[in-house]
């Protein structure tokens, strides 16, 4: 089959075809670039059928075109024979990110089959495939000896060339371009100070009260630098109050004269609130409105913050058709003064290039999310660049914008799942395991709704143990459906936040496909559910849709109310809003997919009482360190995981290391 799927020109690409490191995309692409020299007589040399390019180049323009597929910024050519394992499946006929159907305005849906999202991880193995490697001593030396190339920091020729090279780090155009524009504005906005009001001042002893004893506040101190610089970067796990902290911040932002915004004084501030996920920007807005009435302000400041309105980045922007263009630039820039962008550890390199070019540049920037969770699908992890999550501490340029709550409000720091989360993020695999084994699966039982702060551990050949916790699975679906059969809207929706199945892939033994037919077929054996929008059936959004203002990831649930007028009862599907339930017919909606259980990556943002994450087996390349502590730090207070301990070992011990020279930009 690669015979007919590798053309000629590119024939050198073949054994890596073969070998699963390559697919349709990365063939492809190279192949027009090998073209455009071939036919070019002032880039190959020769006539219209120039000698082409030397074998080694092909190579390395194939690995650049597939880095961005599978998350990296760039590819490192010294070291990539031995760091790089093919993705799962058949090569030829494998999906890569940027081809999956489904795309919405917030780009490729992360919940993609293996192999599409193998990729991200698959950079980690310490064994090298045997191919036919070029020697990497000078080897990008002599890829930009050729047409395709330039070096960092050269200006483009008439023709641009593809390719840009920056010592051993091989980029595609774009990426560089966009890595280049991020670590410029992010310097310029960290290296501009501002004087903040005697009001601001005043209102940040108000909401974030000086600690005369005990250690630092770190919640003061974000504060503050967001209060003295252009940027600040608030990080931190789940519930160590990074939202609190927002919240808190922009009531001092709100209390002064508008000055310390840049919106001059006498014109209130202008303040912007998103999030990569419409998911996210609703609970953005909902976190930040529980936040403020918690901080009680005055009331004319409670009042400009509960008028904002979080919104998707891309729906913030002004996204045209496909998602990949916007409206906001630096030519007709967001008029906010302030810039509050959440969950940033899911924004791309190339979103968040177009975010800052589309923020003015006297507008503050506040970047806030956890860099230990899942990056985004597609090519970058700017947050973890710019925490230094690898260096284990924040680049020279950005020091002192940057700040890491460390306190954990969610759960108790030494609670089972605490302590789980913790060992997790540090990369103690024994420290897992041994947290793991201390404790049995009985508590998954006898402790249904999570009300005891544990954690379980199952293999998944442990029939009887894993029976007993579908019980418990089957358990909280029956009572969802009794619920929504009694049109007890917000218990219903309070019930959404119980139990959750989270698992690392869609299909297979442990993926979502496999637990929502298997809870789908429990439910309809015992009567309590027959049709689509069944009482208590759990839905999740695929897709935004403006027109009923829910979007790609928000979960309802179908629940069964009266009419008005004494009508009869119908289904309708219930979803969580600001101000309280939103109730939707279920005709009016189009992207909807059950949701007993749900992947990983869909799950960031939200949390539950009670945990089960379900891993395949090793050696999926899906299974790192970000996953695993994703799925565990859902848990409020119980956590339940079935895996093999070669599984556990597996992602505890792989941490996704995209390659990027961001951090080294910002140093």
């Amino acid at each position: 089959m690669t015979d007919r799927f590798v053309p000629p020109s590119v024939a050198v690409l073949e054994p890596f075809v073969r070998a699963g490191v390559l697919g349709m995309v990365e063939v492809h692409v190279t192949a027009t670039m090998v073209e455009s020299v071939r036919s070019d007589p002032s880039r190959s040399g020769g006539g219209s059928d120039g000698a082409g390019l030397p074998d080694e180049v092909v190579i390395a323009a194939a690995l650049a075109v597939r880095a961005p597929l599978h998350g990296h910024v760039c590819v490192d050519l010294r070291h990539v024979a031995g760091s790089l394992v093919p993705a799962e499946g058949d090569a030829p006929t494998r999906r890569a990110v940027a081809d999956v159907d489904g795309r919405d305005d917030e780009g490729p849906d992360p919940d993609l089959d293996l192999p599409a999202l193998a990729g991200d991880a698959a950079e980690m193995s310490p064994g090298a495939v045997e191919l036919p490697w070029p020697d990497p001593d000078g080897w990008a030396g002599r890829v930009l000896a050729s047409p395709l190339a330039r070096a960092d920091g050269a200006p483009a020729g008439d023709l641009v060339e593809p390719l840009v090279v920056d010592g051993d780090a091989l980029y595609l155009d774009r990426h560089w371009n966009d890595e280049v524009a991020v670590a410029a504005d992010l310097r310029a906005r960290a290296g501009v100070e501002l004087d903040a009001d005697a009001a601001a001042w005043a209102a940040l002893d108000r909401y974030f009260p000086d600690p005369r004893s005990g250690g630092p506040d770190l919640q003061r101190a974000a504060a503050v630098a967001a209060l003295e610089h252009q940027l600040a970067v608030i990080a931190g796990g789940p519930g160590t109050g990074k939202t609190r902290t927002v919240a808190r911040l922009l009531a001092v932002l709100a209390s002064s004269d508008g000055s310390v915004g840049g919106a001059g004084a006498g014109r209130p501030l202008e303040i912007a609130l998103a999030a990569p996920t419409g998911k996210a920007a609703a609970r953005l807005q909902e976190a930040i409105a529980a936040a403020v009435r918690e901080a009680d302000p005055p009331p004319e400041v409670a009042r400009r913050l509960a008028s904002l309105d979080a919104r998707t980045l891309h729906r913030l922007l002004g996204a045209r058709r496909g998602g990949s263009t916007f409206a906001r630039t630096a030519s007709d820039p967001l008029p906010a003064d302030v810039v509050v962008v959440d969950e940033v550890s899911m924004v791309s390199l190339p979103l968040m290039a177009r975010l800052l070019d589309a923020v003015r540049p006297d507008a503050r920037v506040v970047l806030v999310g956890d860099p230990h969770q899942l990056a985004s699908v597609e090519a970058g992890a700017v947050l973890g660049d710019v925490v230094g999550v690898q260096s284990g501490r924040p680049p020279a340029a950005l020091a002192a914008n940057v700040v890491t709550l460390e306190t954990v409000h969610r759960f108790a720091a030494d609670s089972p799942v605490g302590r789980l989360a913790s060992a997790i993020r540090e990369g103690h695999v024994d420290g897992v395991i041994a947290l793991l084994s201390g404790r049995g699966a009985d508590g998954a039982v006898d402790d249904p709704d999570g009300s005891v702060e544990r954690v379980s551990w199952l293999d998944p050949g442990d029939d009887a143990g894993v029976d007993g916790v579908r019980r418990v699975v089957l358990a909280h679906a029956a009572d969802l459906v009794d619920l929504g059969r009694a049109g007890r809207v917000d218990d219903a929706l309070a019930s959404l936040g119980s139990v959750k199945v989270l698992c690392a892939t869609r299909r297979g033994p442990a993926g979502v496909d496999t637990w929502n037919t298997w809870v789908e077929q429990q439910l309809r054996l015992g009567g309590r559910m027959r049709r689509r929008y069944s009482s208590g059936r759990p839905l999740m959004v695929t897709a935004n849709d403006y027109l009923n203002e829910v979007f790609n990831g928000d979960v309802g649930v179908v629940v069964r109310v009266g009419g008005a007028g004494g009508r009869p009862a119908r289904p309708q599907v219930a979803f969580d809003g600001v101000d309280g339930a939103r109730l939707i017919d279920p005709t009016r909606l189009d992207r909807l997919e059950t949701q007993w259980a749900m992947t990983i990556h869909k799950s960031q943002g939200s949390e539950f009482d009670h945990v089960v994450v379900a891993l395949p087996e090793p050696p999926s390349p899906i299974l790192t360190r970000e996953l695993l502590y994703t799925a565990v730090t859902r848990a409020k207070r119980a956590v339940t995981v079935i895996a093999s301990e070669a599984a556990v070992r597996a992602a505890v011990g792989r941490p996704v290391a995209r390659a990027s020279g961001l951090t080294a930009r910002l140093s």
